[in-house]
Parts: structure tokens; sequence; C-alpha cells
């Protein structure tokens, strides 16, 4: 089982790796940790495009300059993760998908399959799918009262989730 305590450590900010042009994050291994437990929690059930694409939202709010997406006195990517009602997995620890997401290891092949895409997304091996989205949402699941916001950009639907960005 994960301590979510030992992910609260910082991370550095982004660099760019200058022969890819792709950003990469110096992450420590809880945060590719927690990045792949929210990918396995969010969307183990979405496909590996499915999973590709609810990293790189986390991803794209962590690279986001705009505070609202971070949680106060958390860095990194478990800043963004935590940030309370950000990733519906989270807001409820009693539910089952909770507990699966936070009791899976590697002998699970979705699990380690988030895993590798984690650590893909983190070195810049993976490109973002999304074009850039910030937020998404199964409509068949729920109705978010964001997505109507002018603010938001209906991007794309990849598996069940409908994919937006919303506007700085």
């Amino acid at each position: 089982m994960v301590n979510l305590a030992l992910i609260e450590e910082s991370m550095k900010q982004p660099t760019v790796n200058e022969q890819t042009d792709k950003i990469l994050i110096k992450a420590k291994p809880k945060d590719k940790e927690i990045l792949a437990r929210t990918i396995y929690g969010e969307a183990s059930n979405q496909g590996e495009e499915g999973m590709i694409a609810v990293g790189n939202v986390i991803l794209n709010r962590y690279n986001s300059n705009l505070p609202k997406y971070k949680t106060k006195n958390i860095e990194g990517i478990t800043g963004v993760v935590l940030k309370p009602y950000a990733f519906t997995v989270y807001n409820d620890k009693k539910n089952e998908n909770y507990n699966r997401m936070i009791n899976a290891t590697k002998e699970d092949k979705t699990y380690a399959k988030a895993l590798d895409i984690a650590e893909k997304l983190l070195t810049g091996k993976i490109k973002d799918n999304t074009d850039g989205a910030t937020h998404y949402f199964n409509p068949d699941e729920a109705d978010p009262y964001w997505k109507d916001s002018p603010l938001m950009t209906p991007l794309k639907k990849i598996g069940n989730h409908s994919f937006y960005l919303e506007a700085n």
C-alpha cells in the first residue's frame, strides 16, 4: 500500500531537452508512482491511449502557471493530483476503485502499464495526445459544472473521456 504522505516531496521545475524540444520533468520515484496510480485509478478501463491522455492532463496542469491546479503546501505532481476534487478516484477513500488503485502492484498488468506510461510521459517519450487538455470527464458518468464555462474549449474524445482546455 502506498503512503501518500511519503509522496509529498517537491519536484524541480520542468526543463526542455534541446534535442527533442520536449519538456522533461525531473521526478522522484514517488512522483512517478503517484502519477502511475492516478492514471490507473482514473483510466485503467480506457486502454493505453486513454491512460496516456489522463497522464497528459496531469502534466498539463503541472506545467500550467495557474495556482488553482496545485495544492497549497504540496508541490509537484503530488500537489496537482491531491488537489481536492481534482481527480475522482481520490474523492472517496472508501470507494472500491480507490482501494484497488492504492493496493495495485506491478503484478497487475494494467498497473505495470500505467507505470510504464508514467515513466515515458516524465521523460518526454510520449507526446501529448490531448492537444493540451487540462480537464476531462466521462459524459456517461458525470456532468461537471465547468464544461459549459466560456473558459472551456472542448478538444476531443479519447475512449469514454471528453477532454477540455481551460483558457488562462
